[in-house]
């Protein structure tokens, strides 16, 4: 195989495997916005598996949505969020955005820029306390959850957000004759 050949297998490859989804981070949220993409009109998903979790009183556990499990002679609530799950954004701030994953009141999670943060980082799930088991606490629909799974999950959104904010005009220049009188 000579060169031009190999070069070419190595770029239609590395197209064909090329990812729709892209990470939300601040660099691709101003390119977004420098474009004049309504971030609400962006379509955005988990990257990893989350699973929430919050203890319920046992008349709790009977009118609660979701999964009910029994750990420790405990009722526990719990949600699961599947990787690649789309959701949209409910909620607009200046170093994070509200994504809900399914319809309701107070059903979002806060992704946004952490402290420690770089312009290429990615939006990472935020919480409002950290414990030290790693395990951050949330609210949602109104209660306080654990993440027990998932406390690394950062937001993605479809490439094609990207794409059309890198839309390049191009035209040629047709020249210019010398007219005689």
């Amino acid at each position: 195989m000579n060169k031009i050949s190999l070069f070419l297998f190595v770029t239609v490859t590395l197209l064909a495997c090329s990812s729709s989804k892209t990470y939300f981070t601040p660099q691709v949220r101003a390119k977004i916005e420098k474009a004049g993409v309504d971030l609400k009109q962006v379509q955005y998903y988990v990257d990893r598996n989350m699973e929430l979790k919050r203890e319920v009183s046992k008349e709790e556990a009977q009118l609660s949505k979701g999964k009910i499990k029994i750990e420790n002679g405990k009722y526990i609530n719990i949600i699961t969020l599947q990787k690649n799950t789309p959701g949209i954004c409910s909620g607009i701030y200046a170093d994070k955005i509200l994504v809900s994953f399914e319809t309701g009141e107070n059903k979002f999670l806060t992704f946004g820029k952490t402290k420690f943060a770089g312009a290429s980082d990615p939006y990472k799930i935020l919480a409002f306390e950290w414990g030290k088991n790693g395990e951050g606490m949330i609210r949602y629909e109104g209660n306080a959850y654990h993440i027990t799974n998932g406390t690394e999950a950062s937001v993605q959104i479809s490439s094609k957000f990207i794409r059309r904010a890198d839309k390049i005009e191009k035209r040629q220049m047709q020249g210019v004759k010398i007219t005689s009188n």
